[in-house]
C-alpha cells in the first residue's frame, strides 16, 4: 500500500490497513461474511490501492464473480501480477465459460512462474477453450507441459529446438519458449523467460556504498541473482539478494522486494562506475554508478581554489581527478550574452532513443517520418531492443533507408543513447524525441523556427498530455493519452490559441527536446554517469545552459502526444526521485526554481487560451446558455446541480458551472467549467484582477438565466460579477450561509444554536469562528444577503421548514418550495420492502445484533457526537443493538473502537441505495442535530425499504411527518433514551 502524504491522505491509509488486516483475519477463520464487510471497506478507503482492490476482489470470487471481474481486471492490466491475470480467468470462467476465460489466463502463463493455483485452473480452461493443452514455467526451470490430446510435442528456445522438456544451463538468459503440439501453440506459449526474470528495483550511491531493491515481479518467490562489475567488465561479486524483510513503498501489489546493500570494501579493487545487472545481463535501475565521484568532485573543487591561491608548491598533477560533478546554483545570475553563441542555423537530426515497446515504437515511427521534410535525418538508437517485433521494424526501416540506425548490444540508458545520437548528428541541431510520443503536421518545422527566434535560445519543449511543467490541459498524470487524431486535435487547437509564442521555462523536458548545436557545443553531453536509465538527466543538461546564458523555452502552440512512464515499471518513481535528489546536490537551490516557477505559472494563459478556443468552439452548437454558481465542497448540493445540469443541456440550453477556486499565486479565483464534462480546467480567473476577463468570457456565450446554488469560498467580487452580467437570477437554498457564517446553524458546543438575536450571533462566531472564505461581520453579512435575496426572481426552498427560517431573517423576501424528489414514491418503496422483506445473499452485516443505518458524510452538524454517545451507551449496556454507517465520517477511527458501529467508507451516490440493502439493517437513522434543509440520506434510506427515526427539527422532521415513515425524537434527548426508543421500534417491528 502507498505511503500516503499528509493528513486525510494518512489517515485514510492507516485505516484501510486496519480495515485490510481485519478483513485477512476473518478469511484466516473462515468468516467470509465479516472478511467482505471489512475488505469492502479497505477498498472504499483506498480505492486506488492495488493491494486493497485484490484481497476484495479474491473474497468476491465466489458470491460475486461480476465484482470480482471488475477488480481484477483493472489491477491486471495496470499492474500485470500473476494473481490479477488468474483471478480474472477464474472469474470469466464462472461468469461466461472457459473461451473468454483463455486469455486472461495465458498471461498469467506466459509472463510469470507457474504456480500451483494456476495449474489447477489451467486444467479447467484450456482444453475446454479449444486448445491442446497448457504450458508453464517453474521458478526452477522445470517447464510443465499438460497435453489435452496425445501427440507429438515440439518446443523451442529462443526460435531453435529443444530435445525433449528439459531447459539447458543458462536458460535464464534466454528470451522465450514456444511449445508447440501438433501444429498450434499451446495455452500460456510462448512462455517469456525475459518477462519471468525481468528484474525490478532500484539502486543509488549512499556514504560510499550502493543501496537499493531488487526483486522478480514475475518470479517473486525466486531471490535475484546480481552481478557487481566495474567499468573495464571485471566481476566483483556474485550473490543472491535475499533480504526479504525490506519495506518499499510504492512498489506495486503483492511485491516481495530483496534489499540490495553493497558495502565500499567490494569497490576497492575495482574501476568506476560499477554496474549491478541480473543474470539477463541489463543494469538494475540507477547503475551504472560511482559511489566516490561526488567526494572526488567535491575534492577536485578544493584543490582547485587550492592552486588558485597557493600557499606552497602546487600538487602533483594527476594525484586526483578533475572535477566531474561541480556544484552550480541554479538560480544564479547569469551572462549578459549566451556563451557560444555562432548564430548559424543548422539542419536538424531527430534522435529517438528505443528499447523495446512494440507497437508503441512502431506508432512513434510513423508519426514521425508523415511529417518529417527530406533534409531532415531520423537516427534511431536502438538501445539493447530484445523485443523481436521492434528490432524487425527498426531492420525493415534501415533496409527502406527511411532513417539511419544505431544499435547498443545491451542496454545502456536513455542518456547514453542520447549522447550517442548527439555525437552522430555531427554538428546538426537535435531534437531528442522519447519513442513514445506522437507528433502532428509541421512540428518539427515550428520547434526549429522557435529555436532561431532569438539568439539566446538554446532549448524548446511543446506542450504535451504528460510533461512535467508543460502538461495540458491538466496536470502531468492527470490527462487521457491521445490516439493520433487527438494529438492532431489538440495541435491545432494550440496552435489557433497561441501561434508560434514561447514561454521562458527553467528547464525543458526530455520527452521532445530541441537541442540547437551550438549550446549543444559549449553546454556538452548528458551525464550517464549520474542518471543512469534516465530521468532528470535533460534537468542537468538545462540548469548547466542557463549558467551559460542560453534559455529554455515552451512553445506553446505545439502539442505532441506522449504515451509516458512506462519505461521502468513500479521502479520508474523511485528512479525519479533518486534523480531528483541528484539535480538538487548539482544544482542547489533547483526545487525552489521549481516551485517558484509553478507558484507564478507564466503558462496559465497559454493554457487558458486554448481552452478559450474549445470553449468558443462548443458554445457554436448551443442556442442559450445558463450560468450555474456553486461551491466545491460536493454533497447534496453537488447532487442538485448536477441534475439540473443535466436538465438545462436537454432542454438546450448550455449549462455553464462557476465553482470557488484558487489561481497558482494563491489568489481567490473563479473556475468555469462547461456543464458536468469538468474537462476544461485552465478557465480560471483570479478575482478580482481578472474580473472583466472572466465577463467577456461568459458574456459571449449569451447566458439567459443564472441559478445561484452557493457563493460558500468565493471572493466578495463575485457579486460585482453576479450583478454586472445583468440577467436574472433564480436563488436555491441549500443551507443558512445567507445568514449564518457557520452555515449549518450549530454553535461551537456542537449543538443547534437556537437561531438567537444578532448580538448573540456576533458572539458565536467570535468565540467559534466562521466557515466563509471572508470574515464578514454577521451584520454585514445579512445586509448584503438581503439585498441580493431581494433582487432574485425567485428564492426556491426544498423545504417548508427552510423558507420559515429564511423569511424569519428576510422579512422581505417570499420563498416557494420546490422538493428535490416525490416523497410518496421513496415511501412507497418503503412500504412494499416491509411487506416483502428481502435478504440479500452475500451481505455483509453483522448477523449478531440488529442494526440501525446512518447514511452520509457524519460530521458534528450530522450527529457525529449523538452517534458516538449512542453506540458507546449500548457497549456499556450491552444492548441488542448494532449500528452501521453507510458513508464515512469527521473520526472513523473513535467510532470503531466502540465495537457497535461499522463504517463503510464513501460511495457514489447512484450506489447509495444497494450499499443500504446490502447492511441488512433494520431501521434508519438520522441524527442530524442541525435543521436540515432537505437530507438525501433520508430519501435513500426511504428508497432501501427502511423507515427512519430523526429527531424533531428541519426537513427530516417535516418529511417523515408528511409520510408516516418514522417517528421523531425530541432534539437534545440524551443517549441512553435514544437507545432505548430504537430498541423499542427494533422490537415492535420483530427484530
Amino acid at each position: 500500500m502507498p505511503l500516503g502524504r499528509s493528513g486525510a491522505e494518512d489517515e485514510a491509509i492507516a485505516l484501510a490497513r486496519a480495515a485490510l488486516a481485519r478483513g485477512r483475519q476473518a478469511l484466516a477463520s473462515q468468516d467470509h461474511a465479516t472478511a467482505l464487510r471489512w475488505l469492502d471497506r479497505a477498498n472504499r478507503l483506498v480505492p486506488q490501492d492495488p493491494n486493497a482492490a485484490l484481497a476484495l476482489a479474491s473474497a468476491c470470487l465466489a458470491s460475486d464473480p461480476a465484482r470480482a471481474e471488475a477488480l481484477f481486471a483493472t489491477v491486471a492490466e495496470k499492474y500485470g501480477v500473476r494473481q490479477a491475470w488468474a483471478g480474472l480467468a477464474a472469474a470469466r470462467l464462472s461468469l461466461v465459460g472457459p473461451v473468454d476465460a483463455a486469455s486472461a489466463l495465458a498471461c498469467a502463463l506466459s509472463r510469470h512462474a507457474l504456480a500451483p493455483e494456476t495449474t489447477a485452473l489451467a486444467d479447467r480452461i484450456a482444453v475446454p477453450s479449444g486448445h491442446g493443452g497448457w504450458c508453464g514455467l517453474a521458478s526452477d526451470g522445470t517447464l510443465a507441459i499438460h497435453q489435452g490430446t496425445p501427440g507429438a510435442i515440439h518446443v523451442l528456445l529462443d526460435g531453435k529446438p529443444l530435445r525433449g522438456k528439459r531447459l539447458p544451463p543458462g536458460w535464464a538468459s534466454a528470451t522465450r519458449i514456444e511449445v508447440f503440439a501438433a501444429g498450434p501453440p499451446l495455452l500460456g506459449s510462448p512462455i517469456r523467460i525475459d518477462a519471468i526474470r525481468a528484474l525490478a528495483g532500484c539502486v543509488e550511491s549512499v556514504d560510499g556504498a550502493i543501496s537499493g531493491w531488487a526483486w522478480h515481479p514475475g518470479d517473486p518467490d525466486t531471490d535475484p541473482t546480481l552481478i557487481l562489475t566495474d567499468s573495464v567488465g571485471r566481476v566483483l561479486r556474485t550473490w543472491q539478494a535475499d533480504d526479504a524483510a525490506i519495506s518499499v513503498p510504492d512498489t506495486g501489489p503483492l511485491a516481495r522486494p530483496r534489499g540490495v546493500r553493497v558495502p565500499a570494501d567490494w569497490l576497492r579493487t575495482g574501476v568506476a562506475p560499477f554496474h549491478l545487472r541480473g543474470l539477463n545481463g541489463i543494469d538494475l535501475p540507477g547503475s551504472p554508478l560511482d559511489p566516490a565521484a561526488e567526494a572526488q568532485a567535491h575534492v577536485a573543487a578544493a584543490l582547485h581554489i587550492g592552486g588558485l591561491y597557493r600557499a606552497g608548491p602546487a600538487l602533483r598533477r594527476g594525484a586526483v581527478e578533475p572535477a566531474a560533478a561541480a556544484v552550480l546554483l541554479a538560480d544564479a545570475q547569469r551572462p549578459d550574452a549566451p556563451v557560444g553563441l555562432d548564430r548559424r542555423r543548422r539542419g536538424v537530426t531527430v534522435v529517438i532513443p528505443v528499447h523495446d515497446g512494440g507497437d508503441v515504437v512502431a506508432s512513434c515511427l510513423d508519426s514521425v517520418l508523415a511529417t518529417v521534410g527530406d533534409a531532415d535525418v531520423v537516427l534511431v538508437v536502438d538501445d539493447g531492443s530484445r523485443d523481436p517485433a521492434v528490432i524487425a521494424t527498426l531492420d525493415d526501416l534501415v533496409r527502406r533507408r527511411a532513417i539511419s540506425l544505431i544499435r547498443h548490444p545491451v542496454a545502456r540508458g536513455f542518456p547514453a543513447s542520447a549522447n550517442a545520437g548527439i555525437l552522430a548528428a555531427r554538428g546538426r541541431d537535435v531534437l531528442l524525441l522519447n519513442s513514445d510520443t506522437l507528433v502532428p503536421p509541421g512540428w518539427l518545422d515550428r520547434l526549429r523556427a522557435a529555436a532561431y527566434a532569438s539568439p539566446d535560445v538554446g532549448t524548446v519543449t511543446p506542450l504535451s498530455n504528460d510533461a512535467s511543467i508543460l502538461s495540458y490541459p491538466g496536470p502531468a498524470g492527470s490527462n487521457s493519452v491521445p490516439d493520433q487524431a487527438e494529438t492532431n486535435r489538440l495541435d491545432r487547437l494550440a496552435w489557433r490559441a497561441n501561434g508560434d509564442a514561447t514561454v521562458d521555462i527553467p528547464v525543458g523536458v526530455g520527452f521532445c527536446l530541441y537541442l540547437r548545436r551550438d549550446c549543444l557545443n559549449v553546454t556538452g553531453l548528458f551525464r550517464a554517469d549520474l542518471f543512469a536509465q534516465g530521468y532528470g538527466e535533460e534537468n542537468d543538461f538545462c540548469l548547466r545552459a542557463r549558467r551559460l546564458g542560453w534559455r529554455n523555452v515552451a512553445l506553446t502552440g505545439l502539442f505532441v502526444g506522449h504515451l509516458s512512464g512506462r519505461s521502468f515499471g513500479s521502479a520508474g518513481p523511485h528512479l525519479r526521485a533518486r534523480n531528483t535528489r541528484i539535480i538538487e546536490r548539482l544544482h542547489p537551490g533547483y526545487q525552489t526554481l521549481i516551485d517558484g516557477f509553478l507558484a507564478r505559472d507564466p503558462l496559465t494563459e497559454a493554457r487558458r487560451r486554448i481552452d478559450a478556443t474549445v470553449w468558443r468552439q462548443r458554445g457554436r452548437v448551443w442556442r442559450s446558455s445558463v450560468i450555474l454558481v456553486t461551491h466545491d465542497d460536493g454533497g447534496g448540493v453537488e447532487q442538485r446541480l448536477i441534475a439540473s445540469a443535466k436538465a438545462h443541456a436537454a432542454a438546450g440550453r448550455r449549462p455553464i458551472i462557476l465553482r470557488p477556486a484558487t489561481a497558482a499565486d494563491g489568489t481567490p479565483a473563479i473556475a468555469v467549467r462547461d456543464g458536468v464534462n469538468d474537462d476544461l480546467p485552465n478557465l480560471v480567473f483570479a478575482m478580482p484582477g481578472e474580473l472583466p476577463a472572466l465577463l467577456r468570457l461568459l458574456r459571449a456565450a449569451r447566458p439567459a438565466r443564472q441559478e445561484v446554488h452557493h457563493l460558500l469560498g468565493y471572493h466578495p467580487s463575485v457579486y460585482e460579477l453576479l450583478s454586472r452580467l445583468g440577467i436574472p437570477y433564480d436563488v436555491h437554498v441549500h443551507d443558512y450561509a445567507w445568514f449564518c457564517p457557520r452555515v449549518v446553524l450549530v454553535g461551537g458546543h456542537g449543538r443547534y444554536c437556537g437561531e438567537p438575536d444578532l448580538p448573540d450571533c456576533e458572539a458565536c462566531v467570535a468565540d467559534h469562528g466562521h466557515f466563509l472564505a471572508e470574515p464578514i461581520p454577521v451584520t454585514a453579512l445579512r445586509e448584503r444577503s438581503s439585498d441580493f435575496l431581494n433582487a432574485a426572481q425567485t428564492i426556491l426552498v426544498p423545504s417548508d421548514d427552510t423558507g420559515a427560517r429564511l423569511r424569519r431573517h428576510f422579512p422581505d423576501v417570499s420563498t416557494r418550495t420546490v422538493p428535490h424528489t416525490d416523497d410518496s414514491i421513496a415511501a412507497a418503496a418503503t412500504n412494499a420492502a416491509s411487506a416483502h422483506p428481502v435478504r440479500r445473499h452475500g451481505g455483509v452485516r453483522d448477523e449478531s445484533r440488529p442494526l440501525v443505518c446512518i447514511v452520509g458524510a457524519i460530521g458534528v452538524h450530522k450527529g457525529y457526537d449523538v452517534l458516538l454517545a449512542c453506540a458507546r451507551d449500548a457497549e456499556r449496556r450491552n444492548l441488542d443493538l448494532g449500528f452501521v454507517i453507510v458513508g464515512h465520517t469527521i473520526d472513523d477511527a473513535r467510532m470503531l473502537e466502540t465495537g457497535r458501529i461499522f463504517i463503510t467508507g464513501s460511495f457514489k451516490p447512484s450506489d447509495a441505495v444497494r450499499l443500504i440493502v446490502e447492511q441488512n439493517a433494520r431501521l434508519g437513522f438520522i441524527p442530524s442535530v442541525c435543521p436540515e434543509t432537505w437530507c438525501l440520506g433520508l430519501g435513500d434510506l426511504w428508497q432501501a425499504g427502511l423507515s427512519a427515526v430523526a429527531f424533531d427539527i428541519g426537513a427530516p422532521a417535516e418529511r417523515i411527518t408528511r409520510t408516516g415513515r418514522g417517528f421523531l425524537l425530541p432534539l437534545g434527548l440524551p443517549a441512553g433514551a435514544i437507545n432505548n426508543a430504537l430498541v423499542a421500534a427494533l422490537h415492535a417491528a420483530g427484530h
